[in-house]
């Protein structure tokens, strides 16, 4: 079908990997990750490692991920379709489908693509930056989100507008903060807090990010262009939610309780983007952090939470 008299994702045929055409309308009451894929790409075992993980979370509740390969970026998916098969089915037992080989860019690019993009553009434009782009449609194959190529797979899970049931964090200590993209403490604090997930993620560290948009207007941003900005720039790999709102009326429950937990010395309103809150393994508030606190001079009591020697 013509890109411009298409209404969803489910009025386009593709290609299986034998040549066969597909009605993607055979998807009608599914959620879909669309993502174009290559074998000998720095970001392969990620990606595929954490779509399978995905699949096997939520194929039985009606996700399915489509995986397109394509040739594009750095020739990093040279082989035929039936080398591709094998190399996913071998190396990581992927049970999605993946695609016949497609153009996700130029003149030649899949119709599907064009579709795609014309839908949901990217922060710097619509095509395609490399591999592994990926695409969130509902269940009734509209194109609700873009992610950049180095998006964790995982984190979509998160940043779709599904509930997320904060007790599936029980026992891991959490460092709660609202973020920005265009504030001046947002470079430091990205990179500080990746530092920090990085050393304690293994040892029960979660870091929960939640954009808000109420200090300065420094996070104006949809929550797709703000994943793209945090995964491009500083390759974040801690989930960012929804953006909220964390004072007034329509503050988020969250935050209400964590204000309501732990006053600040000005009150309990969130003073400006990156405030802190250290969430201990049973869920208590155990300390708040001013805005202007380095996430590194939370390692001592990160540490202590976690029964973790840092000498």
């Amino acid at each position: 079908m013509a890109t411009s008299s298409a209404k969803s994702v489910h009025d386009f045929n593709v290609k299986d990997a034998k040549g066969n055409d597909i009605n993607l309308g055979d998807y009608k009451g599914k959620v879909l990750i669309i993502v174009n894929v290559a074998s000998q790409c720095g970001l392969t075992n990620s990606n595929y490692t954490e779509l399978s993980q995905l699949y096997e979370k939520y194929k039985q509740k009606g996700l399915e991920i489509l995986a397109f390969p394509c040739n594009q970026f750095g020739a990093q998916e040279p082989g035929s379709n039936e080398q591709i098969q094998d190399f996913v089915c071998t190396r990581f037992k992927a049970e999605f489908p993946v695609f016949n080989k497609v153009d996700v860019n130029g003149d030649s690019a899949d119709p599907l693509y064009k579709y795609l993009k014309s839908s949901k553009g990217g922060l710097f434009g619509d095509n395609i930056k490399w591999n592994f782009s990926k695409f969130l449609v509902d269940k009734e194959g509209k194109v609700v989100d873009r992610y950049a190529p180095t998006t964790s797979p995982l984190s979509i899970e998160d940043t779709k507008g599904d509930d997320v049931d904060l007790v599936t964090y029980k026992g891991k200590v959490l460092v709660i903060v609202n973020v920005a993209s265009k504030c001046g403490m947002t470079n430091s604090n990205y990179v500080e807090l990746n530092q920090l997930y990085e050393k304690y993620k293994d040892k029960g560290l979660e870091i929960l990010a939640f954009p808000c948009n109420q200090f300065g207007e420094e996070e104006p941003g949809s929550n797709d262009q703000i994943k793209e900005f945090v995964c491009t720039r500083f390759k974040s790999e801690f989930p960012i939610f929804d953006k909220i709102e964390v004072n007034g009326d329509n503050s988020a429950p969250l935050y209400k309780f964590l204000k309501s937990g732990k006053w600040g010395i000005f009150g309990d309103d969130i003073q400006w983007n990156f405030a802190k809150f250290l969430v201990d393994k049973d869920g208590q508030v155990v300390d708040r952090y001013y805005p202007t606190t380095s996430p590194l001079s939370l390692e001592v009591k990160v540490a202590f939470s976690l029964y973790v020697n840092i000498l």
